[in-house]
């Protein structure tokens, strides 16, 4: 009877939870309370560590972990070189030329005459050739001298008088006088630097006088170094010409110390190195003069002392 009872109860009760779930229940609903203790301890603050970057591994290339024998040579190969194209000519074509008609010419019958000429004999004397090709000519024709110049002839203003036993050339280009002696002395030639400037006295009285009618003292630059110098003054003896002979004079020096000077009137002198001779010579016909003019010493014979 007990046992029917609780069954009973069993059943009750189940039909009460159906029904109570099958209730709309509006608003929230408490599920369960829960009561939490008050904090008493405050818990200790973690800080936290850095993050270590991430390691990074060295990637060891195969090529160099390779170990090769000790008797292994590496050889780089060489690229062979590029060839570079050769180009083709490329054909020009050749223009056509227009053929001119020819102009048929006339033969004209004439006669072939052979050339006449007339030959003369040679009357003068032909210089010998020297042995040597020179790079400057003379400014002279004769006398032709076995040697070359040095260079060019010298050209300038010249002033030219003759004594009683020589001659002086005043050359302007270089202010230098050339005095050239007829005696048996040495030196038979020599060159003085011409001092005398304008404004200097031409002559003095004491020469006022000379020994002969026909004799004169030189003036300017002649007279300056007549009268200074006295052996110059006894070598030379008086001028012959009452006046200087201005004239354009050539200079030329050859490449054995000869110097070669013009004189008035186409005549020329030719003086030898180191004063040990000098002589007049006619440039017309290759000859020597047998006396200075205006005077009555003879010259030397040759250009030997």
């Amino acid at each position: 009877m007990m046992r029917k009872s609780a069954i009973a109860w069993f059943f009750v009760g189940w039909a009460l939870v159906a029904c109570g779930a099958t209730q709309d229940i509006q608003g929230p609903r408490l599920v369960r309370e829960v009561t939490l203790a008050p904090v008493t301890d405050a818990l200790p603050t973690r800080f936290l560590s850095p993050t270590p970057p991430p390691v990074t591994q060295e990637i060891i290339s195969p090529l160099l972990q390779t170990t090769l024998p000790a008797d292994f040579v590496l050889v780089t190969p060489t690229l062979p070189p590029s060839k570079t194209p050769t180009l083709t000519p490329t054909m020009t074509f050749t223009p056509t030329a227009t053929l001119t008609p020819t102009i048929t010419a006339t033969a004209t019958s004439t006669a072939f005459l052979l050339p006449t000429s007339a030959i003369l004999p040679v009357t003068s004397i032909v210089a010998a050739p020297i042995n040597q090709i020179c790079d400057s000519n003379w400014f002279f024709i004769q006398p032709r001298p076995a040697s070359c110049p040095l260079n060019t002839a010298n050209a300038g203003q010249g002033v030219y008088q003759a004594f009683e036993r020589g001659f002086m050339v005043w050359v302007g280009s270089q202010d230098a006088i050339y005095i050239l002696y007829s005696d048996t002395l040495s030196p038979k030639w020599e060159v003085r630097r011409d001092y005398f400037a304008d404004g200097m006295p031409e002559f003095v009285t004491e020469f006022a006088n000379a020994p002969s009618p026909n004799l004169w003292q030189p003036r300017r630059g002649f007279g300056m170094l007549w009268r200074a110098d006295e052996t110059l003054r006894n070598r030379m003896g008086w001028a012959t010409m009452e006046n200087e002979q201005p004239y354009s004079v050539q200079v030329q020096t050859a490449n054995d110390g000869s110097i070669f000077v013009s004189a008035p009137t186409s005549n020329l002198f030719g003086l030898l190195a180191s004063g040990v001779g000098w002589q007049l010579y006619s440039t017309t016909n290759n000859a020597p003069f047998g006396s200075p003019s205006g005077g009555g010493v003879p010259l030397p014979t040759a250009l030997t002392p």
